[in-house]
């Protein structure tokens, strides 16, 4: 995984060069660093391991609780129009309950009213490109293509088994960003990243309201909706996870490149 991560962090560095190299006589960049954290709830989680599995919900047979999180986002705004950013989210449920059905789980038996423990997984890496396409003094809004390595699964533990269903995939996402300022000092800001296709989908949205203390440090609060999943013939997950949180956003100061070509 951290070798993936190294490869998307050098690439984007080359493509960030050849744009500044092409933008113009001059190029500026805006380095970014932003943090979230809040409280996620399920609003469900489904699933399923092996073709005769039992289909198995974290959020009605183990009365999943709230559980904290963070997300750590990093880039540059090139240009106050070319969004480039490099998202770390994890994600990681442990729930544990008595259950009173016998669940097959890869061909495992967990039987019925022994105490289990579950244990779902959705750590994302995200490297994130967005545009400006409208681009007010009050109002911007951007549409760009978002790399989505997604480390997921589950596993099932009790005093006879333990096992687990872990992965690592590569998904690509459509991004849009829009950015309304209300006044000088507040906003809303909205950013959505999703792709759907005949087995699965994978949709992650937010909206949040923004309050800017200074120049550079800016905080948010909101909302943020984490839903999709994917339908295989030995794999079944669909989840709705709903996140509020709060973060702050630091904007460190303007670099600018001289084109001498």
């Amino acid at each position: 995984m951290h070798a993936l991560l190294y490869k998307l962090v050098s690439r984007s560095r080359y493509w960030i060069l050849i744009l500044c190299m092409n933008a113009g006589l001059t190029a500026t960049a805006q380095p970014f660093a932003n943090l979230e954290s809040g409280a996620c709830y399920t609003g469900m989680n489904d699933i399923r391991n092996g073709s005769n599995g039992t289909l198995v919900s974290l959020k009605n047979d183990f009365q999943t609780a709230i559980s904290p999180f963070f997300r750590l986002r990093a880039g540059y705004i090139l240009n106050k129009k070319n969004h480039f950013s490099i998202l770390y989210a994890p994600l990681k449920i442990v729930t544990t309950g008595t259950i009173e059905k016998d669940i097959l789980f890869d061909g495992k038996n967990f039987k019925a009213n022994m105490p289990i423990e579950a244990v779902y997984k959705f750590n994302s890496y995200r490297f994130t490109y967005n545009r400006n396409i409208v681009c007010k003094d009050n109002f911007k809004f951007g549409l760009g293509l978002s790399a989505k390595i997604r480390d997921a699964g589950f596993s099932l533990k009790n005093s006879e088994f333990t096992q687990e269903n872990f992965s690592i995939g590569f998904v690509p996402l459509i991004n849009l960003i829009a950015n309304w300022d209300i006044s000088q000092k507040m906003g809303v800001d909205f950013f959505g990243e999703g792709l759907a296709a005949s087995k699965g989908r994978a949709i992650d949205l937010s909206i949040s309201g923004r309050y800017s203390f200074s120049k550079n440090l800016q905080g948010n609060i909101g909302y943020r909706l984490l839903e999709g999943g994917s339908n295989g013939t030995s794999r079944y997950n669909f989840i709705q996870l709903h996140f509020v949180f709060a973060s702050l956003n630091y904007s460190f100061a303007n670099t600018t490149k001289r084109n001498n070509q």
